[in-house]
């Protein structure tokens, strides 16, 4: 790829880029209005790429909310909108249940490491004390 600047199709045209050169650095006038006409001219009859411009629009959505198409147009399509609220709200038991295995851990670590705490405090405190 030549370039990647404003002639991102890589036109190459003799004729073009002589007039090209002639005209960037003229000033306005209708010496040079009359050179852009030619170029357009000749870039209209060699079509190097097809004007126009189609962009790709997607949007992602839940499948509970209903009615819902991504528009480039307007932005406030948000009245439109309908939420299927069974759906939803099944989806969210079924995405949301409880993990509960990583507090029964913690509560078994806390619970083995309390024991012999627990149990050391006990010996110490069953222990007669020395005498002076």
């Amino acid at each position: 790829m030549k370039s990647q600047g404003e002639n991102t199709s890589n036109y190459v045209n003799a004729e073009f880029d002589a007039l090209f050169e002639r005209m960037k650095n003229m000033p306005n006038s209708a010496a040079r209005q009359k050179i852009i006409d030619r170029m357009v001219d000749i870039v209209r009859r060699d079509a190097p790429w097809i004007g126009g411009f189609h962009p790709v629009s997607y949007g992602l959505a839940h499948s509970w909310m209903v009615n819902g198409k991504p528009n480039n147009m307007a932005r406030n399509n948000i009245k439109y909108l309908r939420v299927d609220i069974d759906k939803r709200a099944a989806l969210r038991r079924e995405w949301n249940r409880p993990v509960l295995w990583p507090a029964l851990l913690v509560l078994a670590l806390l619970v083995a490491g309390s024991v012999p705490a627990w149990l050391g405090y006990r010996r110490r405190e069953r222990m007669a004390a020395r005498p002076a």
